[in-house]
């Protein structure tokens, strides 16, 4: 279905029973509502679930190439207030964390619970330098050009390896990524400042990271899980950036669990 929210037309599945607690699930940069497949699989039965494409991903446009965290929070607030939605447990992976992160501080009413996957709080030195790269081949080669280094940083080598079906997936979601919504996206990261903010979040939360994920580390993630008060951290391995794909039983054990719990 297609909302209306931020004067954005936002392309969006619910699934799951009428009357059920609401799960919303926040892509990463690069892929869309289908990342979490094995996801919504697993809790459709009991949940009413909302996935949706970000701005600039899937089959939801890009409105300019240049934002902030709080932005794409307000996206979030602005789907649920279109489809009634009081509160929602939020899972979020990578960018969809860092969205989670604003909506735990400045929205936190609007929370059932938090899940954090494979995220970070603040942009680390020299991170722009990096991110302006990466747009910079993107608009000279295309989405295409970034597909195996993205596989790369988002699975084990193994994982890569074995080249189950589900890669060629992922690989058609960051071909299918718009370039302003690739740059836009990248841009929010690059400004990213969160983690003093942290010790704000009152949001009953869990923190899940794969214990071989380069570019959100477990360390950092660790670090976080200490700024927000009764806070759980899980680590999956083996496991990179996606653990939900890589390892969906053990992210979904994960998961059920801690929403079970609420």
């Amino acid at each position: 279905m297609r909302i209306k929210a931020n004067s954005i037309e936002f392309n969006c599945l619910v699934e799951g029973p009428e009357g059920a607690p609401w799960v919303t699930f926040c892509n990463s940069l690069a892929t869309d509502h289908r990342m979490w497949d094995f996801q919504a699989a697993a809790l459709k039965g009991r949940y009413r679930l909302l996935r949706y494409d970000r701005r600039g991903h899937g089959q939801t446009p890009a409105p300019g190439r240049d934002w902030m965290i709080q932005d794409l929070a307000r996206d979030v607030v602005g789907l649920w207030d279109a489809l009634g939605i009081e509160r929602s447990h939020f899972v979020g992976l990578s960018i969809g964390g860092m969205t989670g992160q604003e909506l735990a501080i400045d929205y936190g009413d609007r929370l059932l619970s938090f899940v954090c996957a494979d995220s970070r709080s603040d942009a680390p030195p020299g991170s722009d330098k990096m991110w302006m790269e990466r747009i910079a081949k993107a608009r000279q080669g295309g989405m295409a050009g970034l597909v195996d280094e993205t596989l790369g940083r988002w699975f084990t080598p193994a994982f890569v390896k074995w080249n189950p079906p589900v890669l060629d997936t992922i690989r058609d979601m960051i071909r299918h990524t718009s370039l302003d919504g690739y740059e836009g996206c990248g841009r929010a990261i690059m400004r990213l400042d969160l983690l003093g903010k942290l010790p704000r979040i009152k949001t009953r939360t869990l923190f899940i990271c794969g214990a071989d994920d380069q570019g959100t580390p477990p360390s950092g993630m660790r670090e976080m899980n200490k700024l927000v008060a009764g806070s759980r951290y899980i680590e999956i391995a083996p496991g990179a950036h996606l653990p939900n794909i890589e390892q969906p039983e053990a992210f979904n054990r994960a998961l059920i669990d801690f929403l079970g719990e609420g």
